[in-house]
């Protein structure tokens, strides 16, 4: 179960990689790399739940807010490429996907039996 773990806090270095381009990356890059920590301190067995169930809490706060914002629904996608931004809109939802990830994320280690385990 502890491996599951450390595969997220490689998913949201990954996504904290990919932030780095970003208008605001200051802002997007802490968010993404607060589960990586959150998530290594679970694969160590150092797993604090009523800090994930803040974390929880804000972040669904904020993708609500981020998804309230929009218009019109554009997707994620553009024709052609792909990822380049067509519209505010478009930013907008992929930003409160991408917080409901860490926020599903946060569930799911919550939820996770990590046992200590016993010095001897």
């Amino acid at each position: 179960m502890r491996y599951i773990a450390l595969f997220f806090a490689a998913v949201f270095l990954w996504f904290a990689y990919l932030q780095l381009n970003d208008p605001d990356p200051v802002l997007w890059v802490v968010l993404y790399l607060i589960p990586v920590y959150v998530s290594l301190m679970a694969f160590l067995k150092k797993t604090n739940r009523e800090l994930l169930l803040v974390l929880s809490i804000l972040y669904s706060s904020y993708a609500i807010n981020s998804w309230l914002q929009m218009t019109k629904w554009e997707g994620f996608f553009t024709e052609g490429s792909g990822m380049e931004m067509k519209s505010v809109n478009q930013e907008l939802a992929r930003e409160a996907i991408g917080l409901m990830i860490c926020v599903s994320t946060y569930f799911v280690l919550i939820l996770l039996p990590f046992r200590k385990t016993a010095i001897k």
